[in-house]
């Protein structure tokens, strides 16, 4: 049904930022991904949710007339822009826009004259909302089982980190509370999965490089139009997690109108634990790894919560590391020094680089935080790093090492120059010193990024989008968006939806992943092909052959060969020119091993008749031929040096398999190798 958004409005509510149980169980290890069961990750209450992303096949973007789907690798044009934040109508200002700020970062668009037009670059209003995208979008509304809106309202959603010029994405929501089955019987899941929400909204720009204060985007996937599908936060272990997202993403493919390949479909997925809050890990890609990586996340936030505590119990005060808003830190705090001339006679080859170079160093003490640096967050990965992580961001600090800290003994800085710098800063033993050094201004932005997040370690976990790692951890990306990030688009008005799109989305009943599964069962599959076919772009090629006992044999050959083909870029051929070899397969003339090089072929020659290509593969009746050809390598046996026999035979087979692939069962060409091998062997 559909629903006016008026109705709907009491039930909208932000992501929940924080869980909902709050006894943090400080005293559960610290355990490795796969040694955790369910009732483990019940325990440390563990919560999560999904926000998946898929681009939309239509021909034009969202909100202009520019080619969609074009991807280019030049470009005719370069725009330089900067960020700068501006006041709500509260006065006040949003973090996230203040943390780009304080990157100081240019933004370099390029552009090219066949993929963008002057929407992009936000120099013209947007056009008239793509009608082909809003009908696409109501497809995939109805495979979720989603009350739809009556009228399409589009609303701004800031984005600040520089991939959308307007500084905000245009998004409409098009579908509420949907449900789905949820059944992964080796997890023991049988239950309905509640999505909260369906927007259609614009992609933004693709990154090129980010290097120090100069990123560069392209703007070629500027404004394509995807479906952002949003569910409740009722995933409770890293595997529900991996399940939820694959069901998400197959039940979104039954759509026949989204993108597949790298990029097409990305999620953005929600964590937190007890006594913690949510924390998004943005744009991962890969089903594969996405349990470790949230898991890893998991126990971040749960060893974020011990240092909290033990913070706590040393009676750190937060206040104490203000920062004021001097022009330069040190003159805001007693806890920054410029350690410049301390450090300039330095041996440390990275500091007397940085120094060299007209760049200063800066030392930070942190009140009794003495040994937390080395405290462990995830993997190979401690608080340090927590902090490291975030001067690289926002400081812009990118020649690594950038940053010392005094935990570790004996690394970097001689203990002379470490007793100086304590001297200095006035630290106890209790304290812990970190150096930072790079350009003027950069390390003065480090330096208070340090002493900001050491005050956010007091208080807990920071609100943060963060980045999954290639090595299964996370890494801060940039500070969480408030929940008003969200306001009206006063460009466009709103749209009713016709009720003729809505029954025509209704009409065509696309069948789901799981549904499609079970068919293919039905038609003597096993499980794993079956599941591994309704998830294939092929599905539908499948479907459309007449294929009675040779389901299994097809559906083996088209998993082996049609990846292949789709990643060379080759459109997957009609079911009519795969009829003859279905029937060859049928009939029982085409060999095995003939199967997948004739398929390959009559994909590869689409010029030549599918005829000719498999008569290359048919059997001979004529084994004279076979013979003729063991006879004419029978010389090379002797060559051999193998004193095994069946080491001969593979050689054998290997040099006559081409020739007569196809031609001749295996068995023959056994008997016709065996017979000449004995005949070799007497003659020798």
């Amino acid at each position: 049904m559909t629903r006016d958004p008026r109705e709907l409005s009491s039930q909208l509510k932000p992501p929940d930022d924080v869980n909902p149980r709050t006894d943090a169980r400080l005293d559960f290890e610290d355990r490795e991904f796969g040694e955790m069961s369910e009732a483990d990750y019940a325990e440390i209450g563990f919560m999560g949710g999904l926000e998946v992303h898929q681009q939309l096949d239509t021909e034009t973007k969202l909100f202009c007339r520019c080619p969609s789907g074009v991807y280019v690798q030049h470009f005719d044009a370069e725009v330089l822009r900067h960020m700068r934040p501006t006041l709500s109508e509260l006065g006040e200002y949003d973090g996230t826009a203040l943390m780009e700020f304080k990157t100081r970062k240019e933004i370099i668009y390029q552009l090219e004259r066949g993929s963008v037009c002057t929407y992009e670059i936000d120099d013209t209003p947007p056009f008239e909302i793509n009608e082909e995208a809003v009908k696409v979008s109501l497809e995939v509304c109805e495979l979720f089982g989603m009350d739809l809106i009556s009228e399409l309202h589009v609303m701004r959603k800031q984005y600040l980190d520089g991939s959308i010029p307007t500084g905000f994405q245009r998004t409409a929501m098009i579908g509420l509370a949907g449900r789905i089955p949820f059944r992964v019987p080796e997890l023991g899941i049988d239950r309905e999965l509640n999505i909260r929400q369906l927007s259609l909204e614009e992609d933004s720009c693709r990154e090129i490089s980010d290097i120090g204060h100069r990123v560069t985007f392209r703007t070629d996937r500027l404004g394509m139009p995807l479906t952002e599908v949003v569910t409740e936060p009722e995933f409770f272990s890293p595997l529900e997690l991996q399940a939820g997202a694959r069901l998400i993403a197959d039940t979104t493919r039954a759509c026949t109108h989204v993108r597949r390949g790298p990029g097409a479909a990305r999620q953005d997925v929600n964590v937190s634990i007890a006594g913690g809050r949510r924390v998004e890990i943005k744009g991962v890609s890969n089903h594969r790894g996405l349990p470790r990586l949230v898991h890893n996340e998991a126990f971040r936030q749960l060893n974020l919560l011990r240092l909290r505590e033990e913070l706590r119990q040393r009676e750190v005060e937060s206040s104490v590391m203000d920062v004021g808003e001097a022009d330069g830190v040190t003159a805001g705090t007693d806890l920054v020094i410029d350690a410049t001339s301390i450090l300039r006679r330095s041996d440390y080859a990275p500091l007397c680089d940085a120094l060299d170079a007209a760049g200063s160093a800066y030392a930070i003490r942190l009140p009794r935080f003495g040994g937390l640096l080395v405290h462990r967050t995830q993997p190979g990965i401690t608080f340090a790093s927590e902090l490291a992580d975030r001067v690289r961001v926002i400081a812009c600090l990118v020649g690594r090492p950038f940053m010392l800290h005094s935990d570790i003994e004996g690394y970097g800085l001689r203990a002379a120059e470490w007793r100086q710098l304590h001297n200095a800063l006035g630290a106890g033993s209790e304290d812990s010193v970190i150096v930072v050094f790079g350009p003027t201004r950069d390390c003065d932005t480090a330096a208070r990024e340090v002493l900001i997040r050491a005050q956010e370690a007091i208080a807990g976990i920071p609100a943060e989008t963060r980045q999954s790692m290639p090595d299964g951890t996370t890494g801060f990306e940039r500070i969480l968006p408030g929940a008003d990030r969200m306001y009206p688009d006063t460009d466009t008005p709103p749209m009713p939806i016709p009720d003729a799109w809505v029954a025509e989305a209704r009409k065509l009943q696309l069948e789901r992943a799981f549904e499609r599964a079970t068919r293919y069962r039905k038609t003597g599959l096993t499980d794993s092909a079956a599941d591994r076919l309704s998830r294939a772009a092929w599905s539908s090629l499948f479907d459309e052959l007449d294929l009675g006992q040779a389901a299994s044999t097809v559906e083996s050959a088209f998993a082996h060969v049609l990846p292949g083909v789709l990643r060379k870029g080759t459109a997957l051929p009609d079911a009519g020119r795969l009829h003859p070899w279905v029937e060859a397969i049928r009939e029982g003339w085409l060999l095995a091993e003939a199967i997948r090089p004739a398929l390959r072929r009559i994909i590869a020659d689409p010029g030549v008749e599918p005829a000719d290509v498999l008569a290359r593969y048919r059997i001979s009746p004529d084994t004279e031929q076979l013979a003729q050809s063991v006879a004419a390598i029978a010389g090379e046996f002797a060559g051999l040096h193998s004193a095994y026999p069946a080491a001969r035979v593979r050689w054998a087979m290997g040099r006559l398999r081409q020739q007569w692939l196809g031609h001749y069962r295996a068995s023959e060409v056994l008997d016709q190798i065996s017979r000449q091998l004995e005949s070799t062997e007497v003659t020798r």
